[in-house]
Formats: C-alpha cells, structure tokens, sequence
C-alpha cells in the first residue's frame, strides 16, 4: 500500500516581496512622519484588538481609493497624499491575500497619523473660545463675576487659560481609540457588525461627549480653582474623561450595536481560506511601482505655491525664506506672509512660534471693521509680542477655514496667511489698520 503525503504550499516568494518593499518604505517613512505620542503608543498596543480580519472574504473595495488616491500623490507628491495612498494600496493588498480587514483598522490608521491632527487644528481655536465662553455665561448666571478675554477666564485676581492641554483636546483622540476598542469587544460578544457610516456616527457622538467632558472640566477646574501643574489638575480631567465618555461608552456601547449594528456573515466563498497568494500580481505590481515613484519624488507642500515677487510694502525691508514666506521688518512690526493653498493643511503662526519656544497666551477673536482675526500674546521668558493673523487674498479677510478653502478652491485666490507682530498693542492695531486700508499689494 502506498502513503501519499500532501505538503502545504510555502508561503509564495511573491507574496514576500511585497510584502518586504511595502515594510521598507514604511520604515523609512513612518517614523519620521508619525508623531511617536501616547495616541500612537496606545494605538498600537491595542491594534491586535481592533484590528480584525476575516479570512473567509477577498475584496477588491480599496481597488478604487487606491487609484484615486494614488492620482493624487502623482499631482501632489507631498507627505499625506504618499501616506493615504500607501494605506490604501496595502489595505488592497491584504484583502487580496488574507481576507477583509474591520473598518476600524481604517478608522485606527486615521486617528494615530497626522492627517486628523490637522483636521483637528480646524477647530482648535473656535472651540477652546467656545468653551471659554460658555463657561463664563454659566458663572455669570450663578453669581460669580468672570470675564472672558479671549481663551483666558479671570475670576477676581486668578486667571486660568484654556489652552489645548487644558481644554483636554489632546485627549480626543485617545477617546476615539478607545471607543474603537469598546466597539470591537462589543461586537465579538455579541456577533453583530456596525455599518460604516454608523460607527461615524459613533464618532461623531464621542467627539460630542469629549466636548462635554471638557466644559465641566474648565468649569470645575475655575469653581475650585485648581492651577495647573498639580495633582488635582489632572485627577479632575481624568474624572471627567471617565465619567462623561469611557463609562457612556461602556454602557451604551452595547445597546447602539444591538439596535444599529447587522449580524455577520459567518459563511464566506467556499473554499476560501487565508491564500497568502497575490491575486491580480499586474495590477498590485503596478499600484507598487507608482507608490515607489511617488516616495521618489516627495517634495514640501509649501513648493506646491508661490508667493508673489510684487508683493511689497512700504517702510519695510523684505526677505524671501527657503519655505517661501516673506518677511518684512522694520522698527515697529514683524509681518509674514505665506502662501495658502486650500488643499494643503492648516498652518497658523502658533506652530511656527510654538517651535521658536513662545507661549501662546490670551488668544482671542476680534473684529476690525467688517473683518474678524485672531490675536494673541506671545511669550518667552521676558520677551513678549503681540501677534494677529488672518487669511487674505485682497478682497476677502477671514479666519474661517472653510469660507477662506471654499473660495481658493473656486479659483477667487490665491490666498495668503498674514501674521503682524510687534512689541506692543498700539503698534500691532497701527500695523493691522493699514493693511485692512490698503490690501492692493496682494492683488
């Protein structure tokens, strides 16, 4: 009698190449673009938890968003148009190969880069001068005289800045990992599936609670007045990061997939299994070859725009930075000039001054005639400048991201960043009157 023996195919040398180009360039792009935080870390500890795939399906969904995004970083070959392009083809590989992968492994990729962190620097401001407000309308209402300057609340001789530290910004996107980690406990329990646009809801709604959170959070940190650096300080943010988002999403987790979510397909394609076999080697082969000459040609956002020679003003000695900002100078003020191309993502003075080792303080919203801008004090150690920026393009002056993007995009530009700094507050009011007077030097 014979003994025939069936060995399990090897793991195809194909698939090791891929599989060996796509980590190459992750590691040599990934650790200088992501922000190594305690959001990653976290992000990455609970990876193996979120981040499921399901054997029994192939898929070809991301055969579209690799492509277009791909497009995209051919025209704009900057960091974040390489790194979603780089997610979406190696997500379409996986599927290929492996199986389907949760929609949150793509919710998990998007919180930990730095793309949602520019999203979040949207709303920032309007946010923490939001929250300023309110909470002093509420002290008001109670009988306690306080006074919103901008994102400062003083109550009497205390002042307390309601800073992204402070506002517990940072905190949101810990929130969302976490919510995707309740998410996914709750649906191996109970076998059913969040559709997509439902579990953006789910976000929608722990972005919601986290600015709930961070009201009573200010509001108790004023009431006792707990100054910052101690250990109450932080214990109130804890307290309040538990009980107004981590325990609505524990407890409420379960009820919404229940009512929301759909009950997996426990039956795929017979015979499908892990095939560790790249299908369709052409076009996986050609989406590579694209990326690489992508990664090859990754150039600045900031060389996407150019600024204008003829942009002059009077009374100032002007300069042309590497970056393409201009700077003029004289005796009284300090202005930039940067170009701002609604696709590129948001870049306001705090990040360039934050890096220079100056304190944003009292950063508030005024208006100037007809026009709304942002001021605030910078400071480093006894050195202090009075700053104000807005987005212009000669005709329209805001601080609205969307309205300023909306009209770039329809070609009403092109767009700049305008930041006026000097030594004191006449001075920077002098400086802002005569360029809202004269805003020809930018036509």
């Amino acid at each position: 009698m014979f003994t025939i023996s069936i060995k399990k195919p090897s793991l195809p040398y194909l698939t090791i190449g891929f599989a060996l180009v796509y980590l190459t360039m992750a590691v040599g792009f990934i650790p200088g673009f992501m922000r190594w935080d305690a959001n990653l870390y976290t992000g990455v500890l609970l990876a193996p938890f979120i981040c499921t795939v399901n054997s029994k399906q192939l898929s070809l969904r991301y055969l579209l968003p690799a492509i277009v995004m791909l497009a995209l970083a051919v025209m704009l070959p900057v960091n974040t148009m390489y790194f979603i392009a780089m997610v979406f083809t190696l997500l379409l590989l996986i599927e290929n190969c492996l199986g389907k992968v949760s929609h949150a492994t793509l919710f998990l990729l998007f919180l930990v880069s730095p793309v949602f962190k520019y999203l979040i620097l949207f709303v920032d401001f309007p946010v923490r001068l939001w929250l300023t407000g309110k909470v002093v309308a509420l002290l008001n209402l109670i009988g306690m005289q306080a006074i919103a300057s901008g994102n400062i609340i003083v109550i009497g001789k205390f002042e307390f800045s309601v800073d992204p530290a402070c506002a517990g910004l940072n905190m949101l996107i810990m929130s969302l990992i976490v919510c995707l980690f309740v998410l996914m406990h709750y649906q191996k329990q109970t076998g059913r599936q969040l559709p997509f646009l439902w579990m953006a809801g789910l976000f929608m709604f722990t972005i919601a609670l986290n600015i709930i959170s961070n009201y009573f959070r200010i509001l108790l940190l004023v009431l006792f007045k707990i100054m910052p650096g101690t250990f109450f300080h932080d214990f109130v943010g804890i307290a309040c990061l538990s009980i107004y988002v981590i325990v609505p999403l524990i407890t409420g987790g379960k009820p919404f997939l229940n009512r929301f979510g759909m009950i997996k397909a426990s039956a795929g394609l017979a015979g499908i299994g892990p095939q560790y076999t790249v299908r369709y080697p052409l076009l996986h082969g050609a989406l590579l070859i694209t990326l690489i000459f992508v990664a090859t040609h990754i150039i600045n956002a900031d060389t996407l725009i150019s600024t204008k020679n003829t942009i002059h003003l009077p009374g100032f000695s002007n300069q042309r930075l590497e970056s393409g900002i201009l700077k003029f100078e004289n005796k009284e003020a300090l202005i930039y000039i940067k170009p701002a191309a609604f696709y590129i993502p948001g870049h306001d003075p705090k990040i360039c001054w934050t890096g220079s080792g100056y304190e944003f303080k009292n950063i508030r919203k005024e208006r100037l005639g007809n026009h709304e801008l942002y001021t605030a004090l910078l400071q480093k150690n006894n050195d202090k400048i009075y700053a104000a920026w807005w987005f212009d393009n000669g005709r329209l002056k805001t601080i609205d991201q969307i309205k300023w993007r909306w009209n770039a995009a329809k070609g009403n530009g092109p767009f700049y960043l305008v930041n006026v700094n000097a030594a004191n507050q006449q001075s920077l009011q002098k400086q802002i009157s005569r360029l809202f007077a004269n805003s020809s030097y930018l036509k």
